[in-house]
């Protein structure tokens, strides 16, 4: 296998080329034609020569706009790499692609490249000029049938705006689209083929919400003119367009695993792009990593020692274009004997990796192939010397880098707290969404909150629900034991004592319990029960005090409790009308602490008529007129964190209004603040 390559100037200088090295004589020669001069003419007149002078020859040629020629980089030329094979054979597949909506014919194309495949077949050169015809799916199937063969190549790349794109071969040229397959067949052909994806995701992830196929609208339900205007300023139709050239969209394909997708065509707020998109996956804008590609220099000579080659050839993404020559001028200066080495410029790259043929943007493929197993490319092993310039982008794209990775980390280790919690408070979050959202059409403004908070699972919310209900019973508990403590240390403790003692904490722990029990029950059961019991309301309030009356006696808070004579039956729970009035009490009797009252006096009073009445007051002064209206809403309080949370009076009303289908409101007296509870007597 021996490769030459020429610099198209003139037909006679590329006849005295062909008869100076015998070319005509060749068994099997493939031509490959970079051309630069993207015009009808060019390509009619590059073909017309290569078949009068190498009638025999199979050509590949497609439009490019970078040149690789004796190690440098032109731009504007007609560049030939003719590579003559002694042990192998090729065959050529060509053909009009058809119509973006006839996805019969991806299949049918497959198909036909599939009878071109022998034993012995080594690899698939690709060429393409499409921008509508969807060749993303055409590797896809063609991964199905013959994934196990590598194809390479690409999609031929123009200037802006990206009109021109063309290919030809020895039979035709291709100004609609069109697709040229090569095949490389041989026993002792070597075909090995790779890639570099050197675009890195930086920034904020998002959500495609409007995508029909390669078709793209909306990210985080903005266009993708106000996504790149937010980092790169003021957009138009043009600037967007080129602007997506060196900072893409990347995506992680099922398929194909992290690729970048370039925008071909922008109609109004659809962005037609190079592959395909999912509603609901996530996406970030990416930008070249300039110290990735510069750690490509270390490695070239290892890499060449280990790979047999006599010739290599490039397929690279139009983006290095922007910004990015100097790295491609260095890694062509490697190669000693420069005729060894091809390099096309094109808008998408087919590769091969792991038995799988990909469809990439903004990559970097190598192929190399050989004859003879022990053959070697000869290198210049030159020493990277790194401009200012370059060490400043190596070091930007790295902080840029880390900076970005360190960000999504964070977050993405955020979100898996969240998830994490959020499935521990599942059971109870479940019916509570559904409380919520019922009560948005009640009162929009309030649920609102409240039903997004639930959505969103905030981490805390029900254990501070249930830290609220039990850090008063649990000073019970702490002052009786401190009580038992000081009598013991005096000498003074009875087994009436102990006795007295311990029913009072057995009973301050039953509530603790019937609490979380109550609280599951009401964040999960519905509104109603449908085989509901009742209560004794007068001896359910006397419980209810005798809970709490050590608080009271501690505090020298004096209780006045009213009751009628007879007893009223509400229905529903006892233990629901308990939570009730302890949250009242405490919440009076933290007023009267705090204003340091003289003669602190809580009443509760019970009165029937026609409905059953308990009223709560105190002789703590009241409750401020700008936040009455308020004290019912939920987490609103006046304390500190560590006292309340403001969900006691909220939760109240709740259970009133839904458990015991009553009312709860709440006014000032001359004296302080009085809380009125109305129930339904059970009939």
């Amino acid at each position: 296998m021996k490769q030459w390559s020429f610099n198209f100037q003139s037909e006679e200088a590329f006849s005295r080329f062909v008869k100076e090295n015998a070319l005509a004589s060749k068994k099997q020669l493939f031509v490959q034609v970079n051309c630069g001069i993207i015009k009808q003419e060019s390509f009619e007149r590059v073909q017309s020569a290569l078949k009068k002078e190498l009638p025999n020859a199979i050509i590949a040629g497609a439009s490019s706009v970078i040149q690789l020629y004796e190690g440098n980089v032109i731009s504007e030329q007609i560049v030939l790499s003719i590579t003559s094979f002694e042990k192998s054979t090729l065959s050529l597949f060509e053909c009009l692609l058809p119509a973006e909506e006839e996805a019969s014919g991806y299949s049918s194309i497959v198909k036909a490249m599939a009878s071109q495949i022998g034993p012995d077949t080594k690899g698939i050169l690709l060429l393409t000029n499409t921008i509508h015809f969807d060749i993303e799916k055409l590797i896809s199937q063609s991964n199905r049938m013959f994934g196990n063969i590598p194809i390479f190549g690409g999609i031929a790349s123009d200037n802006e705006p990206f009109l021109n794109f063309s290919i030809f071969s020895q039979n035709q040229i291709y100004r609609k689209e069109g697709l040229i397959a090569v095949f490389f067949h041989g026993e002792a052909l070597q075909v090995t083929c790779n890639y570099f994806f050197d675009w890195e995701p930086i920034g904020k992830e998002y959500t495609v919400t409007k995508a029909e196929g390669r078709n793209l609208y909306e990210l985080d339900g903005q266009p993708l003119m106000d996504v790149y205007t937010k980092y790169f300023g003021p957009m138009n139709r043009e600037k967007l367009l080129h602007i997506s050239l060196s900072h893409p969209l990347i995506r992680t394909s099922p398929e194909f695993g992290q690729v970048a997708r370039a925008l071909l065509e922008l109609d109004g707020e659809k962005g037609l792009y190079t592959g395909e998109f999912e509603k609901g996956e996530k996406v970030q804008i990416g930008f070249g990593h300039y110290k990735r590609m510069i750690g490509r220099y270390e490695i070239i000579p290892e890499v060449y020692k280990q790979i047999p080659a006599e010739v290599a050839w490039f397929y690279i993404c139009i983006s290095y274009r922007y910004g990015y020559l100097d790295i491609l001028k260095s890694s062509a200066s490697f190669y000693k004997n420069s005729d060894q080495l091809f390099g096309l410029v094109t808008f998408g790259e087919f590769s091969h990796r792991k038995e799988k043929n990909c469809f990439l943007n903004f990559t970097l493929t190598r192929v190399a192939l050989t004859e003879d197993p022990d053959a070697r490319i000869e290198l210049n092993l030159n020493e990277v010397l790194l401009e200012p310039k370059d060490e400043l982008l190596e070091t930007l794209s790295t902080l840029v880098a880390s900076s970005s990775h360190e960000i999504m980390d964070l977050n993405r280790h955020l979100e898996q707290e969240v998830k994490k919690r959020t499935k521990e408070l599942a059971d109870l979050n479940a019916f509570l969404e559904k409380r919520i959202e019922l009560e948005v059409k009640k009162n929009r403004e309030k649920d609102k909150m409240l039903y997004h908070q639930s959505k969103l699972a905030s981490m805390g919310e029900m254990i501070n629900n249930i830290a609220h209900q039990w850090r008063q019973p649990l000073n019970i508990i702490a002052l009786v034991m401190q009580d038992l403590s000081l009598k013991a240390q005096i000498g003074n403790i009875t087994p009436g004592a102990i006795a007295h003692a311990e029913k009072k904490i057995n009973a301050t722990l039953k509530y603790l319990s019937d609490t979380i029990d109550d609280f599951r029950s009401f964040a999960s059961n519905g509104e109603e029960y449908s085989h509901p019991g009742g209560f004794e309301v007068c001896k359910t309030i006397k419980e209810t005090i005798r809970l709490i009356s050590i608080v009271l006696e501690d505090e020298k808070i004096k209780l006045k409790l009213t009751l009628p004579p007879q007893e009223s039956i509400v229905k529903g729970s006892p233990n629901d009308l308990k939570q009730i009035l302890l949250n009242l009490i405490y919440n009076a009797i933290d007023a009267l602490k705090e204003r340091k009252v003289e003669t602190p006096l809580i009443k509760v009073e019970v009165k029937y008529n026609n409905k059953i009445n308990i009223n709560v007051r105190d002789n703590a002064g009241g409750i401020d007129s700008e936040i009455i209206d308020k004290i019912f809403e939920p987490y609103f309080t006046t304390k500190y964190q560590a006292r309340g949370t403001g969900l006691g009076l909220y939760m109240s009303k709740m259970i009133v209004e839904k458990r015991l289908n009553g009312k709860i409101s709440a006014r000032n007296t001359r004296r302080g603040a009085s809380f009125w509870i109305e129930l339904p007597i059970m009939a």
